[in-house]
């Protein structure tokens, strides 16, 4: 066979004394030039088992039974000189995080021809080939870049061209996309389609994000807890899963249309068992909803649903697919409701650390606006969803509000009472009106403490509670991130990601604050922990009143749990508005960038290139706008057009304009 076969394969890691079986019995197949996209929850067993068919497993992971067959050879048997000679050859690996992958110390060029080795000049010439392959404009500039001199997307080019130099046989993609913003993530996805289709190597594309499964891959296969539960091909599955499991990933995301008080996501419950302690039957049974005395007792084989789609479900015929009905949407001018929190003009200027070689030449580097002018309102009992991609200024706009970084000028006011710039400069009333949640949990929670002991915190110092009364508060507020309260006696080790962001969110609500800050909130969780997380903010704020700041480059979040929406790009609002009228559809040029940029065939933008700075004058977007009208665009800077019920559109075009162009795409 041409391609990839995987039979019968077993992976087991030794891990303290013990040996856990942490990916079994996987059969699999993947023709020349064919993409099958892996899914599944976190600690399915997706990378590891990327990472046995490349032979690269850790020191402690081992192939314990099974074959890997590439063409015909047995991957599992290659060992010494014949394994690096492939590994060179004919396998390749791309990895989540391209920055970590290359070699801080060596220049882009250096690291390229070493990769494809002969004569230096002609390995320079096929790099060069290599990277303009790769869409990056000036071949040339990047091979004398050091990685760090790069944007993440570049980086993630010069990875993928280095992967497809020669004449690869097998691509490992796994989560190669994760790290990038939305508009980076689609230019690399549609990039890394076209090489496949012309390079034909067999592909395994590995994410938790079924979107861009949908997108690339041509198949797709669902593993749970290292088993293989479904695959099919991709279209079909999406539309019609056969396994609970399946139906339950594709039930837990915000699709078009969902709104959190009329369509609540829906959260597989329950968590992944433990490797050591796997259920005897069914491995999804004890989380699942048709599962039975047979799925306890049985384990389920592959059953052939179609001839091309199977499934490891005793109750199959059972599985109905997830259609929700949308919510019709509906516009509510931004300034409904009390305004709860203003900024004004906030601008941010910083000065990067001057390197060495900046000390070296007596250079000093150039200040970078993070904030440019920007006007904000929040409201009471609304939330704000700030988007847009990364170097746009949303943590930075974030972080003045809650004072961890005082703006350069511009002023905050809360309920009218202005707001000191930094966070140490204001009163322990106004600490406690805002709160923040951070993308990372496991860096937000201390270790050495207890969930209760980091909840009685902010109870005694912001809420002004005694011991005693601060330690009967603790149960509700778990409750109210639908926690039991028995988890007060937990540390975080002993938590999941979903609960430790639970955790987090308790513990900033423990101050009852008015407004609470979240930056990326949920972007690193698993679809179904999201849906988890989403629905309790909803509640929480539908029973409290509570204001939020959302920060999210997820668009179908956004649309999902904000009532008002405003749109970033370098450090400015470029369109603000109650979320149905600026996402439904999306009128500015940059907002339709990023909503395309979910869809093969969307509108894109052309990719931001680090050693051209930003125009000092007209519009910022401009060199990078797919709709932009010529030298009105380059040289005065757009006005503001109002769209009605609050919608506002910085932007030369004239509205009706852009609303003939979402037409006529």
């Amino acid at each position: 066979m041409s391609g990839l076969e995987v039979q019968q394969l077993t992976i087991e890691y030794r891990v303290a004394n013990q040996t856990l079986p942490v990916v079994r019995d996987i059969n699999l197949s993947v023709g020349a030039g064919e993409t099958l996209g892996i899914v599944g929850e976190s600690g399915s067993g997706k990378s590891t088992l990327g990472l046995a068919i490349l032979r690269a497993l850790p020191a402690n992971g081992r192939i314990k039974a099974g074959q890997v067959l590439l063409d015909g050879i047995d991957l599992t048997r290659v060992q010494g000189p014949a394994l690096r000679a492939l590994w060179s050859r004919s396998l390749r690996l791309v990895p989540q995080n391209p920055l970590a992958a290359l070699n801080p110390t060596l220049r882009i060029g250096d690291q390229l021809t070493e990769a494809i080795g002969g004569r230096r000049q002609d390995a320079i010439a096929q790099a060069a080939a290599l990277l303009a392959r790769a869409q990056i404009a000036d071949p040339m500039r990047v091979l004398r870049s050091y990685p760090h001199e790069l944007s993440g997307g570049m980086q993630q080019r010069v990875m993928i061209a280095m992967t497809f130099h020669g004449a690869p046989r097998l691509l490992v993609l796994d989560e190669p996309t994760t790290s990038l913003d939305v508009t980076t993530e689609a230019a690399v996805v549609d990039l890394l389609a076209d090489l496949i289709a012309e390079r034909r190597p067999a592909a395994l594309f590995i994410s938790h994000n079924l979107g861009l499964v949908a997108r690339i891959a041509t198949r797709a296969a669902v593993l749970y807890a290292g088993e293989l539960v479904e695959i099919a091909p991709t279209t079909f599955l999406f539309q019609h899963p056969r396994h609970p499991y399946t139906q339950g990933l594709l039930a837990s995301l915000p699709h078009p249309g969902l709104r959190y008080n009329q369509n609540p996501l829906q959260p597989i419950a329950g968590t992944l068992p433990d490797p050591g302690a796997l259920p005897a039957g069914c491995i999804f049974a004890p989380r699942c909803p048709l599962a039975d005395e047979q799925c306890r007792r049985e384990r389920p084989p592959l059953l052939p649903a179609t001839p091309d789609h199977l499934v490891r479900c005793h109750h199959w015929t059972m599985v109905e697919p997830y259609a929700p009905s949308p919510a019709t949407p509906t516009i509510n001018a931004l300034t409904n409701g009390q305004p709860l929190l203003a900024a004004h003009r906030l601008t941010k200027t910083i000065t990067p650390r001057r390197t060495f070689a900046d000390l070296v030449r007596g250079k000093r580097p150039a200040p970078m606006i993070a904030l440019a002018g920007v006007d904000l309102t929040v409201c009471r009992n609304r939330t704000l969803g700030v988007v847009g991609e990364s170097g746009s200024g949303k943590t930075t706009l974030a972080r003045c509000i809650i004072g961890l970084t005082p703006p350069s000028s511009g002023a905050i006011e809360l309920i009218d009472i202005p707001l000191a710039p930094s966070i140490q400069q204001r009163p322990p009333e106004q600490l406690r009106r805002l709160q923040m949640v951070l993308q990372n949990p496991q860096e937000a929670l201390n270790p050495a403490l207890t969930v209760g002991e980091a909840l009685r915190r902010p109870l005694i110092r912001l809420g002004g509670l005694d011991r005693r009364t601060a330690d009967q508060r603790i149960p509700d507020l778990l409750r109210l991130v639908s926690l039991p309260p028995e988890y007060a006696n937990r540390r975080p080790h002993q938590l999941s990601g979903g609960e430790k962001q639970r955790v987090a969110i308790a513990r900033a609500l423990a101050a009852t604050p008015d407004l609470l800050v979240l930056d990326e909130a949920v972007s690193a969780l698993d679809v179904s922990v999201q849906a988890a997380v989403l629905n309790v903010l909803a509640a929480i704020k539908e029973r409290t009143g509570i204001a939020y700041v959302f920060i999210t480059h997820d668009l179908a979040v956004v649309s999902y749990l904000a009532d008002d929406v405003v749109v970033m790009y370098q450090g400015q609002i470029v369109e603000q508005g109650p979320v149905a009228a600026v996402l439904s559809p999306p009128l500015h040029p940059y907002t339709e960038v990023l909503l395309s940029a979910s869809q093969p065939d969307g509108i894109r933008a052309r990719e931001a290139d680090t050693a051209v700075p930003p125009p000092v004058s007209g519009c910022p977007f401009q060199p990078r706008c797919p709709r932009a009208i010529g030298e009105l665009c380059r040289t005065t800077p757009p006005p503001w057009r109002d769209a009605g019920g609050g919608h506002l559109i910085r932007c030369h075009i004239p509205l009706p304009d852009l609303r003939a162009a979402q037409m006529t795409d």
